[in-house]
């Protein structure tokens, strides 16, 4: 009777271990994930002030990357580090928000609006939208985050390439 017991007892524990295990295999399989992320955020020039600039994220080098063209603070090339933090933000909201079922074009024919070009890359899958007018919510979320970053402190003035 007690090794029934003992049995039963061990069974219905052996599910909670396994579950342990699994957790905690995921957690390194995160920080692999976000090393294959590489996002490129460029926004156009328009009639009038609109900042213009391009920047890039690597999971892989943890740098951010900006070029700065017009009408914006920072003009040529910087570079940033990204924490591991931030690239998991990134990768949370591009999932939850669902970037891959967008549409690739949010247009219009309004002429003095910018364009803004989001590219993003994860476990070499590989979307680029453009919004240039009438955008999702979920897609201007996205950019706040880009924005924030973009416009965010710690970037250095970069060489500017040859």
């Amino acid at each position: 009777m007690k090794f029934i017991l003992y049995s039963t007892f061990v069974l219905l524990l052996a599910p909670c271990n396994a579950s342990k295990k699994t957790a905690a295999a995921g957690t390194p399989a995160k920080a692999d994930k976000t090393k294959t992320i590489v996002i490129t955020y460029e926004k156009t020039v328009c009639f009038g002030k609109c900042p213009a600039f391009t920047m890039s994220i690597s999971g892989e080098t943890k740098k951010a990357l900006y070029k700065g063209d017009s009408n914006v603070e920072k003009l040529g090339n910087y570079e940033k580090s990204i924490s591991e933090n931030e690239l998991t933000k990134l990768a949370d909201a591009f999932e939850k928000y669902k970037f891959f079922d967008m549409k690739d074009e949010y247009t219009s024919m309004i002429t003095d609006v910018p364009s803004k070009y989001i590219t993003y890359t994860i476990d070499g899958k590989s979307k680029k939208i453009k919004d240039r007018y009438n955008a999702p919510a979920e897609l201007k979320e996205i950019e706040k985050l880009l924005d924030a970053i973009a416009d965010s402190g710690g970037w250095e003035k970069a060489k500017d390439p040859e």
